[in-house]
């Protein structure tokens, strides 16, 4: 069976507790489930043998001690790599991860948003998923019409969410809202379990809308809280965070959350 959305707005903690911690490490992850978070969303690329890791940027300048794209370096060479320093001292000698080290790590401890960055990703990740026993408890996201397509093709006991990145890409801004709309029509023809979106365009409408054919609307990513509450009221599914800290006792807290009582 593929991931089922529990009936409350999940907290999703954005490359782990990244607020304050080095993103998409071991540390980071093992602080939002302690948490409590709902799921963590990680970033999936691939090495240049094939390997999935935990990066967002494709260069690993950006939070490692290495230089060059994710893409020119194989995994013998990422796996020396220290993910943690540039955050702090005290953080030096973090790992990068490959991603069946974190389907190990986070097995039976938390959900997986899997976010993957670049389409040939898709496929590997589906793998290592299923073959870690996971596919009840990730969901798989990145995803534009070809990657939703490639995840159905492969499994049936995989949720992918949409995302707009590509019907939003070039557009006159004045649109997106427009398109956002559109969007809960092609994920419902895709068969995703939910659009996700960017939070600036959710709206009552939106989400009501999607409410009517069965689908959820997931955002990201929010850090204030005033927005956060105002997320909740609305009924989206799951709202990603770099605070989940902050933003949990908010979730906690009882905000008005009607639609869990509507037939």
């Amino acid at each position: 069976m593929p991931y089922e959305t529990p009936p409350w707005t999940q907290v999703i903690a954005h490359r782990g507790n990244s607020g304050r911690l080095p993103e998409n490490t071991p540390t980071a992850i093992n602080d939002a489930i302690d948490l409590g978070v709902d799921m963590v969303e990680i970033d999936i690329r691939l090495t240049k043998d094939g390997v999935p890791i935990l990066m967002h940027h494709d260069r690993v300048d950006e939070t490692t001690s290495g230089t060059g794209l994710v893409t020119d370096l194989t995994w013998d060479e990422l796996e020396t790599l220290d993910a943690g320093s540039w955050r702090g001292p005290q953080f030096a000698g973090e790992p990068v991860q490959a991603l069946d080290e974190v389907l190990n790590l986070t097995r039976g401890r938390v959900a997986l948003n899997l976010d993957v960055q670049v389409p040939e990703a898709t496929k590997p990740t589906v793998i290592a998923a299923i073959e870690a026993g996971v596919s009840a408890s990730v969901v798989i996201s990145g995803c534009a019409a070809k990657c939703v397509r490639t995840v159905r093709d492969m499994t049936g006991d995989i949720a992918t969410l949409f995302n707009l990145d590509e019907l939003l890409a070039g557009i006159d801004p004045a649109e997106a809202h427009t398109m956002a709309h559109h969007s809960i029509d092609i994920a419902v023809e895709l068969g995703a379990i939910a659009i996700n979106i960017p939070h600036p365009l959710v709206d009552n409408s939106l989400v009501d809308q999607a409410r009517e054919v069965g689908i959820g609307v997931w955002t990201f990513v929010v850090d204030d809280e005033t927005r956060f509450v105002e997320m909740m009221d609305m009924g989206v599914a799951s709202i990603t965070t770099n605070w989940p800290e902050r933003m949990l006792p908010l979730a906690n807290g009882g905000s008005s959350r009607p639609w869990l009582t509507q037939s």
